[in-house]
């Protein structure tokens, strides 16, 4: 007999990432992760699967996280990134171990036919993203150069003096990133120290090589303006002798570059980018000749309302993924994901452009999270979710679209054993008589002839989407006898970017009279009672939370979670909370201040009288808990109700990938909040 699902049931999930399948098509390598119950710890390793079918076998073993599996073109060698410990220093003394990278991510090499696995990279700082080279026998990485953290003599951190010279000196997750860039080096399979092929005062990343094996290709920002408004172009390096020869800038620094391919005859790359300025999250496929010289991409998605990147919400995972787009055999076809309307698939694009609506190899109502393909551009592994399963890997063929074969069953078990709300769809009219999509999540046993309490969800972004991917948070409070909306608003990727840009300026005006509308659409149909009604977001969901009690009094509970609060001060505490001045509002603090305040639900704070939990963690760079500092001392200092919880040593990603036991307890909290004031 089925159950509920509830919150501990999160420690049961197995979290499947990153399938990569074998050149021959044969197997497909992937990354599954689970919960250690007792330590409170993840635990990662490669599995491998036959892309037949069958069952999955453990291919990495050892405590460490795992990542990046990467296939060898030969399939004799899988690549991978992990920051186990080899023999090669566990044999060394501790001030000479960290020198050569101890206790950082370093590729790893397994040998696939059987045998034990060992470290390729010793670099100080760790490496990441490997590429092989079409002969198997090098690979280039992803390295940071820049100097050590001092020490004591007994190895303890010594105080330092942060010294800061540019805009852009944290990202959120990772901490201060302006003492050290990111380069390119290259490795040797037999062995050997790393030679560094990329230098300067900026980062590269993405790279791939040439099928022919002359070049390089990645994507780097370098331009004059690169820590005001980061735009990497896209560039291709000879290799020569082993070590850099010509580089070229293939882009003209207009659109923000990133996974580049090369077709299959070396002569052209496709990727994905989106413009400099206003891109509003709209991601488009460009492909370039590799003789270009700063010249204009030509976009292939121009006329397709989808962004071409997995913009789909869910709390399996802390990214939204871009993978790199896989051409056709023949060179005339590209396999991309994009997003459109609640669903993320994968396309077929031809190089002469898509038109408004391509061909879906995955269709139906489905989140395609991730996707590689075999040397024959015949095979592809994809990452596939739904609103009843996480991911999980299926296999699709070129040949057959629309055949989709599910290969692994990680999480069968489980889900076998609980019941799951079906989301049902609801289309509305939103502000201006726009068209609106919104979703319900009804409680187990649902009676159309009760009244519910109702839970509002709000996305982040704003330029993400919900739709249809996995959410245990909204699972669990299905489960627990809520009734769940959530809506796309204007401002949500998937619609166009002129959809997507319908709030720039303008946030919290008419998306929130949106998501208002469907909750009006929502009551007529006559279960909700209207006196027990909540909300709750995250990031920009947390603003619109914010933003909806400072200008209504419908909702009887508010949880606000990694929230912004005041625009003005988020210009400066955020990791790049000055791009918004640029890409999102078009004026900066000291140019239209009351246009920030306008915007800002901090302003409103005398007329919110909703009671509030406040949830926000103590590292979260992006959305600085300055913010939710500001709206706790407000509130309490009018009386109103609010509750306040910061998470230690946590990012803005707490929800997808946090510590597992903050992850529990912030699921627990949002329960009692809403069973507090609306059972």
């Amino acid at each position: 007999m089925s159950r509920a699902i509830t919150i501990e049931d999160l420690y049961q999930v197995t979290f499947v990432s990153g399938p990569r399948i074998s050149p021959d098509g044969r197997l497909v390598a992937c990354v599954v992760t689970t919960i250690d119950e007792y330590t409170h710890a993840y635990r990662s390793s490669i599995w491998v699967v036959a892309s037949a079918g069958g069952q999955a076998r453990r291919f990495t073993a050892g405590p460490a996280r795992v990542h990046s599996p990467c296939w060898s073109p030969d399939g004799r060698w899988l690549a991978f990134v992990s920051e186990r410990e080899g023999e090669e220093l566990s044999a060394r003394d501790e001030k000479e171990a960290k020198q050569l990278g101890k206790g950082k991510p370093q590729i790893w090499l397994i040998p696939t036919g059987g045998g034990e696995a060992h470290q390729l990279t010793f670099m100080q700082h760790g490496a990441s993203h490997p590429a092989w080279s079409p002969d198997s026998q090098r690979l280039v990485v992803c390295a940071a150069v820049g100097p050590a953290d001092e020490e004591t003599e007994d190895g303890k951190p010594l105080p330092k003096a942060r010294k800061i010279d540019q805009l852009w000196y944290r990202l959120d997750g990772a901490g201060f990133i302006h003492e050290r860039r990111q380069h390119l080096f290259l490795v040797d399979v037999a062995g050997g120290e790393a030679r560094q092929l990329t230098d300067g005062d900026w980062d590269d990343s993405d790279p791939t090589w040439s099928p022919d094996g002359t070049r390089v290709a990645f994507v780097s920002s370098r331009g004059e303006d690169r820590w005001r408004m980061p735009c990497p172009d896209l560039y291709t390096l000879a290799i020569v002798d082993g070590g850099p020869g010509e580089l070229r800038c293939l882009t003209d620094g207009t659109i923000s570059c990133g996974s580049p391919s090369w077709s299959p005859d070396s002569q052209a790359l496709a990727f994905l980018a989106s413009h400099k300025h206003r891109s509003a999250g709209h991601v488009d496929l460009y492909t370039s000749a590799a003789t270009a010289s700063r010249s204009a991409a030509a976009c292939l998605t121009q006329d397709f309302e989808g962004s071409c990147m997995d913009w789909t919400n869910s709390d399996m995972g802390d990214e939204h993924l871009m993978p790199p787009p896989c051409w056709s055999s023949d060179g005339k076809s590209l396999y991309i994901l994009a997003s459109q309307r609640g669903a993320t698939r994968t396309y077929v694009i031809p190089v002469t452009g898509a038109g408004a609506q391509p061909e879906t190899l995955t269709p139906g109502n489905v989140h395609v999270r991730d996707i590689s393909i075999d040397q024959a551009a015949h095979t592809l592994a994809l990452l596939i979710a739904d609103p009843s399963s996480p991911p999980e890997v299926f296999v699709a063929t070129t040949t057959a679209p629309g055949e989709v074969r599910r290969v692994t069953h990680f999480n069968g078990a489980l889900f076998d054993e609980v019941t799951l709300a079906a989301p049902e769809y609801m289309a509305y009219t939103g502000v201006d008589g726009w068209p609106m999509d919104g979703w319900i999540l009804k409680p187990r046993d649902f009676d159309p002839a009760k009244k519910y309490p109702l839970i509002v969800e709000i996305h982040g972004g704003p330029h993400t989407q919900y739709g249809y991917g996995f959410f245990h948070e909204m699972q669990v409070l299905a489960a627990a006898g809520y009734v769940l909306l959530y809506t796309n608003p204007r401002g949500s990727c998937g619609y166009g970017r002129d959809f997507a840009l319908a709030v720039r300026g303008a946030w919290g005006e008419k998306d929130s009279l949106d998501i208002m509308a469907g909750v009006d659409a929502l009551l007529q149909r006559g279960y909700i009672d209207e006196q027990r009604m909540g909300v709750t977001g995250g990031s920009y969901g947390g603003f619109m939370t914010n933003w909806l009690i400072g200008h209504t009094d419908r909702f009887k509970a508010a949880v606000t979670l990694r929230s912004v609060t005041n625009l003005a001060s988020f210009f400066g505490s955020s990791d790049f909370g000055w791009s918004f001045a640029d890409d999102e509002f078009d004026a900066t603090p000291w140019d239209d201040l009351e246009r920030y305040m306008q915007m800002s639900p901090i302003t409103y704070v005398k007329q919110m009288h909703t009671p509030l939990l406040i949830l926000h963690s103590e590292q979260d760079l992006r959305c600085h808990i300055e913010q939710a500092d500001q709206l706790f001392a407000a509130l309490k200092y009018l009386g109103r109700e609010v509750a306040y919880v910061r998470f230690e040593g946590q990012s803005h990603g707490l929800s997808r990938g946090g510590h597992p036991k903050l992850r529990l307890e912030r699921l627990h909290l949002i329960q009692e909040w809403f069973d507090r004031y609306l059972s």
